[in-house]
């Protein structure tokens, strides 16, 4: 792995290090102790991140190909756990984006592929650097309460030949 890669998976490891929120665990006598859960951020595809930028950003570019985003849900035991990608709208809140939800492999690792279907119609609108804020929640009992990450943006960008753009002014 050379540096450049290994820079940017750490760095914006380093930044996404992801909410704590405690879990319940009972010990040998039966009194309950405090189990830390966490989501950590284990890889970004190179070409998603900045390493230059000072902000928790994700970009998606059209043309690039697929951003991924390998994940680890630490302190869950040995059980599978449902995670679900969401994203805030002004309007509704927190929610869930329809596609995003996925369970974790034996080890709590699961990938996200951020596929972005970018208008192409003339008199769309394009993305220019248009960002939303997104996080990872994870499912206990069915609702995705047990862990929620801290928050990143991701940051979407038409590309200049797409043809909804040829009419498109700032």
């Amino acid at each position: 792995m050379n540096g450049q890669k290994m820079r940017s998976r750490l760095g914006l490891s380093a930044i996404l290090i992801l909410g704590l929120l405690p879990a319940t665990a009972a010990t040998a006598t039966g009194a309950p102790t405090s189990a830390r859960q966490s989501v950590r951020v284990l890889e970004i595809s190179d070409h998603c991140v900045d390493e230059f930028s000072e902000e928790d950003t994700v970009y998606i570019a059209e043309g690039n190909p697929d951003c991924k985003i390998t994940i680890q849900v630490r302190g869950r035991g040995q059980t599978k756990s449902k995670v679900a990608l969401e994203y805030y709208d002004s309007d509704e809140g927190w929610t869930r984006t329809e596609y995003k939800v996925l369970t974790t492999n034996a080890s709590g690792k699961v990938t996200f592929v951020l596929d972005t279907e970018f208008p192409n119609q003339p008199d769309d609108e394009c993305y220019d650097d248009d960002s939303w804020t997104h996080r990872f929640a994870v499912a206990r009992t069915g609702k995705f309460r047990a862990i929620r990450s801290a928050t990143f943006e991701v940051s979407y960008s038409s590309s200049e030949d797409n043809p909804a753009c040829s009419g498109y002014e700032e």
